[in-house]
């Protein structure tokens, strides 16, 4: 029997429709099939960045203990110009770039940059802003701040990794006694080598110290991670142990530019160096009775420095510096 035109019409559209659906379909799950494949590949990605998580951020926070004259400054700087996420009193990563060229300009200039302005970025405007999306924080505060705030997980249940400089305990002696401080705070100080009595030497010692006791604490190791680096090692092994856990920045500024805390030091007026005796003693001092002094004694050379560098092998465990 014949079908009629009109039946054939709507049985070849019928197989037109058929077909047009079926390569619709097949469309469509090829898709899904690579979106599917892509979030594959990203999540298998991510895995492998075992050091940081999904979003880039790295799975801890890194804290900086700024103890004063260790080069804090110059560190919080370059890091805040080479990453993102610094958060820092001496700079951070949002506006360092732009910051980086205003002190270029003061140079050109034939001026000296000093840490003010947005190369200073005070407590209340820090805890204003908040540390949520930081992965490093530098900060010149009292060593509770960091147990307040971070101690035990307690931010965001993000665990922090401690970061302590340690830089050779005469030498940062004497560069602390060379600090003066524009209120007048910090005057420059010199040791009483010719003192009549230990006590009296001593107390010329502790004359000098710049919030050493206040910034550290063995309370520190108590409630968080702590590590330390070797002041000489900073711009070395301890950059290189950040590059690996931080984002670098789009834009890196070429050269950061330094910003001055402290005048030149006259070495050959240090009487201390005169006198073996009172190096021997003054450093014995510091190790046994400032916290500070004695982590560092303890922990550079072991696996918790960061950034061991050669030379720290080599003295296995002799940690005298000099810069």
């Amino acid at each position: 029997m014949q079908r009629k035109p009109e039946t054939r019409r709507i049985i070849y559209g019928g197989v037109l429709f058929a077909a047009i659906y079926s390569v619709g379909v097949f469309e469509l799950g090829r898709e899904i099939g690579q979106v599917e494949s892509s979030d594959f590949f990203h999540r298998q990605l991510r895995s492998l960045r075992s050091l940081h998580d999904c979003g880039g951020h790295a799975k801890k926070i890194f804290g900086h203990v700024h103890m004063a004259k260790t080069a804090g400054t110059s560190i919080n700087g370059i890091a805040a110009n080479k990453f993102e996420r610094v958060c820092g009193h001496k700079g951070y990563s949002y506006d360092a770039y732009k910051d980086n060229i205003k002190a270029a300009n003061i140079v050109a200039r034939g001026g000296t940059p000093e840490p003010k302005g947005r190369s200073r970025v005070m407590e209340p405007t820090m805890e204003d802003i908040g540390f949520d999306d930081c992965d490093w924080v530098s900060n010149e505060i009292g060593y509770n701040w960091w147990i307040e705030k971070f101690g035990h997980n307690k931010f965001h249940q993000i665990p922090l990794e401690m970061h302590v400089p340690c830089r050779d305990p005469i030498d940062h002696l004497m560069s602390q006694c060379n600090y003066a401080e524009p209120t007048g705070k910090f005057v420059k100080q010199d040791l009483a080598c010719d003192a009549a009595t230990e006590e009296e030497y001593f107390a010329s010692v502790r004359k000098c110290f710049v919030y050493v006791n206040e910034r550290y604490n063995h309370d520190l190791e108590k409630h968080l991670d702590v590590k330390c680096y070797d002041f000489k090692n900073q711009f070395g092994g301890y950059l290189d142990y950040l590059s690996e856990r931080l984002e670098d920045r789009r834009y890196e500024a070429e050269e950061y530019v330094r910003r001055e805390t402290n005048d030149p030091r006259d070495k050959e007026n240090e009487c201390i160096w005169k006198r073996p005796d009172l190096l021997e003693k003054t450093r014995n001092y510091l190790i046994h009775n400032v916290d500070y002094y004695g982590f560092c004694d303890k922990c550079l050379g072991t696996e918790n420095e960061i950034g061991k560098s050669e030379a720290a092998v080599v003295a296995e465990g002799d940690t005298s510096v000099s810069a």
